[in-house]
């Protein structure tokens, strides 16, 4: 892939500072990774300098280093790739003493967190839910404001009620995951040695989703950036879909400010087709104080949208199921898995996978599923895939990456990752003298012992115990898909992958996502734009970014529906961000 002056302009600007906004299918992770290689194929860092890459998702870091390595990079090392939060926490590991936590503290279990704040809030903060005052030391903690420190403005009764839970914590030598990032943060401003040696280390900092960071995450870009070579933070407050999670959509503009630095856009739209580039530009040009952007698309293909308003949700329902077996009887796709179906109401979500089971339609419903993506999901995968083709080049090299990208090998004693990699696949031929099936999943993965891998790996007991129930659950929800839908277990594999099955989702999920038809389904304008938002600017603007953010994940297709009857007494209407669509973009639809 070739760059664009403005991605070659990226790619080279090595000093300094630059904020790159960055539209759905730009492009945005290819530059970074141009730029990565760029960076130490020139000697811009000198040895042994390093660098530092930030995502907001561990798919998003993987990612990163996946390509890096298959563009053959050779200085992995020196590069650190991670969420802010695993930053966040490989600080406070090396030098949390000095702002008074202990290296070898452990991260609180979710049980384990609401056991303390149950008891805390039965005491201090009577009347008060649990999730109320959880939510408020998130809110807090995101702000940098603990008891002591920053708590002027706080009611005694939460100040009291926020001291005892920190006092519980320090009891446990635990933090939660609001501290991570907040505490490390406190560490570079406070510790001199902990400060300059991490601003000095790493000379060039690189942060992606910018328009989702949250004050304190600010701050430690802040911190790090200013004494660096470079930076280039990477962002788009047109997809700034996070506010109810403390994004703070206004740190684009803050920090572009704060390093006095340059801005560039990346206008060309890589993934979509031009009429849903062209729609998508209407639909975000209502946004109020947005960086103004002009996109285009590479795509020569004119590409189509569709609207249809139903007397019925169950008639909705009922069509949209009809048109995607229609796009398979067609062979519009490869894959069942290029289709998605996005939608807020679980009630149209219920009714739309059984209007698909009646056209044999498989769908994946990734909201109904109990594990989180990380690194142990995707070995577990990996393993189970090698162990039903244990000749397959292909699947051996599937959990190469894992080893390789998660440098899973290093933090066992910089044992090889190949090495490690044929171990684990000599033990499946040594030990699998059985047919591979869902139902014998925990004993493939006893057969190379990746419970023990995991434990070996992690920082500590607690942390291997939320890795080992995250893949628990996975495994447990592989089988219930295996048992209820009839398949094998490379079948279960795939669609937990995402690769076999239509996907169903909301708008929050499908960030980050592209598919070759995307189905918009309950578009009534109590439901997106909810009902609670009409009245305020701020809550209808990130409505809109969401409905924005869905439509852009489609390159060739976006089916926008709603019924205007849901109930017998109430009458819905099409949403008004439908509207802001100019008419001539959309193709008649056969009645």
């Amino acid at each position: 892939m070739t760059l664009t002056p403005e991605q070659d302009y990226i790619v080279h600007k090595t000093t300094g500072h630059t904020v790159v906004l960055a539209g759905p299918g730009s492009g945005k992770t290819h530059t970074i990774i141009e730029k990565i290689s760029y960076i130490f194929e020139n000697n811009i860092i000198p040895e042994p300098y390093g660098l530092l890459a930030i995502t907001f998702t561990n798919a998003a870091a993987n990612e990163i280093r996946s390509r890096l390595r298959a563009k053959g990079f050779q200085q992995l090392s020196r590069v650190w790739i991670g969420t802010f939060h695993a930053f966040g926490s490989y600080l406070l590991r090396c030098y949390g003493s000095d702002v008074g936590i202990q290296e070898n503290f452990e991260l609180l279990e979710k049980d384990v967190q609401e056991e303390i704040i149950s008891n805390v809030k039965s005491k201090c903060l009577k009347g008060v839910s649990s999730s109320n005052f959880k939510s408020t030391l998130e809110r807090l903690k995101r702000k940098g404001i603990y008891p002591g420190h920053n708590d002027d403005s706080l009611d005694l009764k939460l100040r009291i009620a926020y001291t005892n839970y920190q006092e519980e914590l320090v009891r446990r030598n635990a933090l939660d995951f609001g501290d991570l990032v907040a505490l490390a943060v406190r560490l570079l401003q406070e510790s001199v040695l902990a400060g300059r040696l991490f601003k000095n280390f790493f000379r060039y900092i690189i942060a992606d989703e910018f328009q989702d960071s949250d004050l304190q995450q600010l701050e430690m870009i802040s911190l790090l950036a200013k004494d660096a070579v470079g930076s280039t933070i990477v962002a788009d407050d047109d997809q700034a879909i996070y506010r109810f999670r403390g994004a703070v959509r206004e740190n684009v503009t803050r920090i572009e400010k704060s390093l006095n630095a340059e801005k560039i856009i990346l206008g060309t739209n890589f993934r979509s087709d031009q009429i849903i580039v062209d729609a998508a530009k209407a639909i975000i040009g209502f946004e109020i104080n947005r960086a103004p952007k002009e996109i285009q698309a590479a795509s020569k293909n004119l590409g189509s949208l569709y609207k249809r308003e139903f007397p019925t949700h169950n008639a909705e329902s009922v069509q949209i199921a009809q048109w995607i077996a229609q796009l398979v009887i067609e062979n519009k796709t490869q894959t069942l898995g290029e289709i998605a179906v996005i939608t807020r109401n679980r009630a149209r979500v219920n009714e739309i996978l059984t209007e698909l089971d009646k056209v044999a339609i498989h769908w994946f419903d990734r909201s109904r599923l109990n594990f989180q993506d990380s690194w142990e999901i995707s070995l577990g995968l990996a393993i189970l895939s090698l162990s039903c083709d244990l000749n397959s080049s292909i699947q051996l090299r599937k959990v190469l990456d894992v080893i390789e990208d998660e440098g899973i090998s290093n933090r066992l004693g910089d044992k090889d990752a190949l090495d490690l990699t044929i171990r684990i696949r000599d033990c499946l031929l040594e030990k699998l003298d059985f047919q591979p099936s869902p139902e014998k999943v925990e004993t493939i993965c006893e057969i190379v012992c990746l419970e023990t891998l995991i434990q070996d790996v992690c920082w500590s007991s607690t942390e291997a115990n939320r890795l080992l129930s995250n893949l628990h659950k996975m495994l447990d929800d592989l089988k219930q898909e295996a048992q209820s839908l009839g398949l094998n277990l490379s079948d279960a594999i795939n669609r937990l992958a995402g690769y076999s099955a239509v996907q169903i989702m909301s708008g929050h999920a499908s960030k980050g996502r592209e598919f070759d038809y995307v189905f918009l389904a309950g578009l009534e304008d109590d439901v997106l734009p909810f009902y609670k938002t009409h009245s305020n600017e701020k809550d209808l603007a990130e409505e809109r970014r969401i409905f924005y953010v869905s439509v852009t994940r489609a390159r060739k297709a976006v089916y926008l529906t709603s019924a205007v009857k849901t109930t017998r007494t109430w009458k819905g209407k099409p949403s008004r961000f439908i509207k802001y669509i100019p008419e001539d973009l959309f193709t008649p639809l056969p009645e």
